[in-house]
């Protein structure tokens, strides 16, 4: 039997965020796992921020990074990270499926986006 890859800081899976409520985001969509791998086992919830390929009006506030061809070691994720939209979700019970490691400068941007959006300067 295939080990179970276990989620990890600056890994993006494929997960159905459903369901949710009013302007929460919607459906299945890449996400990027924002806290360690040990702190996830711990408490089997994971902290992870959406992808998307819209997100025009966020682009406009300073709350995404954008993700090219370069930024994953595939190469076949592209689209916003919308740091605002994090969300802690349980990746086993969701079959949550892996798909890429972001770049470490494109996942330390992310983390500045966050911090910036949590305590602003």
């Amino acid at each position: 039997m295939a080990k179970t890859k276990k989620p990890h800081k600056g890994q993006i899976w494929h997960i159905n965020g459903d369901p949710v409520n009013g302007k929460e985001f919607k459906g299945p969509h890449y996400y990027l796992v924002i806290t360690d791998s040990q702190l996830n086992n711990a408490l089997g919830t994971t902290l992870c921020a959406p992808i998307t390929s819209g997100g025009r009006t966020s682009r406009t506030q300073s709350v995404t990074v954008y993700l090219d061809g370069s930024s994953t070691d595939t190469g076949k994720i592209t689209g916003c990270v919308l740091c605002y939209q994090l969300r802690s979700l349980d990746l086993l019970a969701r079959k949550a499926n892996y798909s890429a490691t972001l770049e470490e400068s494109v996942f330390e941007e992310v983390l500045g986006k966050i911090i910036d959006i949590i305590d602003p300067q």
